[in-house]
């Protein structure tokens, strides 16, 4: 989603909490790199934390409406938690606004509210 030069990645582990098998929008995971973009700041193989942005998992808020999305996409992360690209592509759920990822949505075009 963003241009740190990866294309495709696999998560590998699910972060905040003890045995979690799913992920929502503002979760961390840690991710491995498969495929590249042509403009690359990381390699294939190379292990990262990443930051949930969208989730085909629907979630719910308080108010009685959901989102659902075709994708998911996830941000590169560096070692002191902050966005690894410059540019940030596509839009992003709104929980990251209630996460207070404010960084993201400063770089980010469009959010849904």
């Amino acid at each position: 989603m963003d241009n740190s030069g990866a294309r495709y990645v696999e998560c590998i582990k699910t972060l905040n909490g003890f045995n979690r098998k799913i992920s929502y929008p503002g979760d961390f995971i840690l991710v491995s790199i498969k495929q590249l973009r042509l403009i690359r700041k990381v390699r294939v193989g190379q292990i990262h934390l990443a930051v949930i942005t969208r989730a085909r998992k629907e979630s719910k808020f308080s108010d009685g409406s959901f989102s659902k999305n075709q994708t998911n996409v996830a941000l590169i992360l560096n070692k002191k938690k902050r966005v690894l690209g410059t540019r940030i592509f596509g839009w992003v759920s709104r929980k990251l606004r209630r996460k207070k990822f404010l960084r993201i949505l400063i770089l980010c075009a469009r959010h849904v509210h």
